[in-house]
């Protein structure tokens, strides 16, 4: 077995190998329920009946009735509802939650956040009795207030991502600007992944980084160990570091969080690589315009939530898993991978 890092060393000794379960995993769906969640996408997306259908809105709706719902009719018999009527009509705290989360999406998908639209989530939401972070995300997004939408993520990020209390928290923030500046030692920890056979998770991450052309944990430049795991989760799952694939793997982890901060995830690449607005790609990445792909997302999203640990919890241990088969790994954690080079070319060939 491999030595862990140095800067991850105390972590993987002193947490427990216990991960949390996805938020909402073993959550199903009446034929009533989805029917709700439904009527309540097309209801924002049409802004209660007001505008067409954008096609992209249409996808996400069709998209989340195929994969996650497996709701029977078409999407024209669809009503338009009130908030009041979902918020009376649709039980249970979770499928709250979640139909919530599935409503902030609608407005980012036609790459225009207009205040009307927000104003209805804000609606649906207060009657729902439920204020999310990607909420009041959603408001600065159509605010133009993105340096204080990326503060707030940023804390967010460190409370959900790093492992111990805020000073344990705050020396993995500064090894993770000492990697940015370049930290030979960490580097070295990472380059000895060479030694593994093909086929481990290990030499995967190390091709990984190579055929990326990405640097290495502790290179000058790297995004750093905080986001190994985010790496290791694209290998596992089978997709792609394109920008189609950033926001699929986003749909992933939505799905495979052990808090509602999985939305979060998918919102940050969401704004880089469907809006293209430059969010967190810290000129690493360049951002892009219209990647969002809903069958895929919502593919990814239900794949998510049937894994059987949170692989982006600081509690995971991966240094223990980097000599192990990556087979071995998908069946230990129930994860399939996903295929999505077609439907990337049927995108591209349609635009």
């Amino acid at each position: 077995m491999l030595s862990p890092a140095p800067s991850l060393l105390d972590h993987s000794l002193a947490r427990s190998p216990n991960l949390n379960q996805p938020y909402f995993q073993g959550l199903t769906w009446d034929d009533c329920q989805g029917s709700l969640l439904l009527a309540g996408m097309k209801t924002v997306a049409t802004l209660q009946g007001q505008q067409s259908l954008h096609p992209l809105s249409r996808a996400m709706i069709q998209a989340t009735q195929e994969h996650l719902l497996h709701v029977k009719g078409s999407i024209e018999a669809l009503p338009i509802i009130s908030p009041e009527t979902l918020a009376q009509d649709l039980k249970g705290h979770k499928h709250r939650q979640l139909a919530l989360q599935f409503l902030i999406l609608m407005p980012y998908l036609s790459m225009e956040v207009q205040p009307a639209d927000v104003e209805l989530v804000y609606q649906f939401a207060e009657a729902l009795q439920l204020c999310p972070h990607t909420l009041q995300s959603l408001k600065q997004v159509e605010a133009g207030q993105l340096r204080r939408l990326l503060y707030g993520y940023t804390v967010r990020s460190f409370a959900e991502l790093l492992p111990g209390g805020w000073m344990q928290k705050g020396k993995s923030i500064l090894s993770a600007i000492q990697q940015y500046m370049g930290d030979p030692q960490v580097a070295k920890q990472y380059r000895s992944l060479e030694s593994l056979p093909a086929g481990t998770l290990g030499r995967a991450l190390l091709d990984y980084y190579s055929d990326g052309n990405f640097p290495l944990p502790g290179e000058k430049g790297s995004f750093s160990e905080i986001l190994v795991p985010h790496d290791l989760i694209h290998i596992l799952s089978g997709i792609d570091t394109s920008p189609v694939g950033e926001i699929t793997v986003a749909g992933f982890e939505a799905g495979m969080s052990s808090s509602q901060f999985g939305f979060e995830l998918l919102l940050e690449v969401i704004l880089d690589f469907h809006l293209g607005l430059n969010f967190t790609t810290m000129g690493i990445l360049d951002p892009s315009h219209n990647k969002f792909i809903p069958d895929l997302v919502m593919q990814a999203f239900v794949q998510g939530t049937k894994a059987s640990q949170d692989l982006f919890s600081p509690d995971w241990p991966f240094w223990e898993m980097l000599d192990q088969p990556i087979d071995r790994i998908r069946q230990q954690y129930c994860i399939q991978a996903l295929t999505t080079s077609s439907q990337v070319e049927a995108q591209e060939l349609s635009h």
